[in-house]
């Protein structure tokens, strides 16, 4: 007899354990990857390992919760008289539809000493039923009753209102799939990357890109990229005046001057920190060899030493195939405005994106670290030499990197993150200096990334 194992892939661990546990006990499993067939399409393998299994033990968590994949094995299992077995690894708030396949079924919670003795017994329950029912089908010469699942009472009053409930399922299913875009109905099962691990996509300076993975959806669909390194010196914006600290003759380089009360003319001679019209974010979601800005272009002139304009450079998605451009995920953000913002909030909507302050919580969260050093290339690029300069005086191997949040109290400083030399982890600069790293994020959508390589964790 065999049972199928339906789990997260974040609970890979504990399925395992039970795997390991039931064919210790003489029981056949299907768990996944293990027991998908090299060259056999993925989800095939999963419906025809449901198909040819007698039960399935569901390894129920937050994870799996969530999980538009169990939630589809669940559904099939159903669909086809399965009896699930639920082990409840922790305290968990169904979803609706996991709830409405699952009402009739039987659940055992995980224990603090943990042998799995109880999915070991479902498991030879139900073995020892399944060889009386052959037997009694020998012995009375009803082929039939091999064919069929025979069930007691109880078990036959549960298969009857679960399968009610899986037929109107089915029907809502079915109904919502109809609207969905057909890219969406064939979707594949989603790349295997954990938090943590490094991948290459895309390129930039006819390089590969290296990126780390900073955060994964709940349903583990979707999973945020931040560039391992920083990949080039920008400005975050250019003076409006078209000359950094000039607005014509009027020289603002003195320390103190009006432009640290007047708004306006801290953005006409110093660069706007406004997310949603900054010269660095049109440059990031560019995918064109010519790059549209909307207001002052940054040129070279407009910058705080003259240095590193990227009016003429392509766009840094020119350096991405289709397929990967396809892949990446148009994600909403919430940026806090400046103090010349209407509301106290921003709202855009963007392939390629700066973190704010709130986002590096990430790196917390899964270990990574803030600080990162430069590429070779981004050095090469560099005519300000800000990051050589600290390298060979100070010795100062990482490079600040610009955040999209906007300091609040003024309209032309942003936040980045420090490069490690003093104790501070954020400082504050204003949006035309052109010394400081660009380190982009974007959203993949795993069911349709193809990484050309991947190493667990730095």
């Amino acid at each position: 007899m065999r049972v199928f194992l339906s789990h997260s892939s974040r609970d890979a661990a504990v399925a395992e354990e039970i795997c390991e546990q039931l064919e210790k006990n003489g029981m056949q499993c299907f768990i996944a990857p293990r027991d998908i067939r090299p060259g056999k399409e993925y989800a095939e393998e999963i419906i025809n390992g449901i198909d040819e299994s007698a039960a399935m033990i569901l390894l129920m968590s937050q994870n799996a919760n969530s999980s538009p994949h169990v939630l589809r094995e669940v559904e099939h299992a159903v669909s086809s008289n399965t009896p699930i077995l639920v082990y409840k690894m922790e305290e968990v708030s169904l979803s609706k539809s996991m709830e409405y396949f699952l009402m009739t079924h039987q659940w055992v919670s995980a224990k603090s000493r943990e042998d799995y003795a109880d999915i070991v017994a479902f498991a030879r329950d139900l073995a020892e039923e399944k060889n009386g029912e052959r037997n009694t089908a020998a012995d009375s010469g009803d082929d039939t009753a091999s064919k069929d699942k025979k069930f007691s009472a109880g078990q036959r009053a549960g298969i009857f209102a679960t399968a009610v409930a899986a037929v109107l399922a089915i029907a809502v299913i079915a109904g919502f799939a109809m609207r969905k875009p057909a890219a969406q109905e064939s979707a594949a099962e989603p790349v295997s990357v954990q938090t943590g691990d490094t991948v290459l996509f895309g390129s930039y300076l006819d390089q590969d890109i290296q990126w780390r993975v900073l955060h994964i959806s709940e349903d583990e669909t979707q999973a945020v990229l931040i560039a391992a390194h920083v990949l080039t010196m920008k400005a975050y914006d250019a003076a409006e005046s078209g000359r950094y600290n000039y607005d014509g003759d009027r020289d603002y380089w003195t320390g103190k001057s009006e432009v640290d009360a007047d708004l306006e003319l801290q953005i006409r001679v110093r660069g706007n920190s406004d997310w949603s019209t900054s010269n660095l974010r049109a440059w990031l979601n560019a995918d064109t060899e010519v790059v549209t800005y909307t207001g002052q272009p940054p040129v070279a002139s407009a910058m705080a030493e003259k240095k590193n304009g990227y009016q003429n450079e392509a766009g840094f998605l020119w350096g991405f195939t289709q397929e990967e451009r396809d892949a990446i995920v148009e994600t909403e953000l919430v940026t806090r405005g400046n103090a010349l913002s209407e509301t106290d909030s921003v709202i855009t909507h963007d392939r390629v994106w700066l973190l704010s302050q709130e986002e590096l919580a990430w790196f917390d969260q899964v270990g990574i670290r803030k600080f990162t050093t430069p590429t070779e290339a981004a050095v090469e690029q560099d005519q300000s030499y800000w990051y050589s300069l600290d390298l060979d005086t100070y010795g100062v191997e990482c490079s600040s990197w610009w955040l999209r949040e906007p300091v609040a109290e003024a309209s032309s400083l942003c936040y980045l993150v420090d490069n490690g030399y003093t104790e501070n982890v954020i400082r504050q600069e204003n949006a035309g200096l052109e010394g400081f790293g660009v380190r982009p994020a974007l959203t993949v959508d795993l069911r349709r990334v193809t990484f050309r390589g991947a190493e667990s964790g730095e």
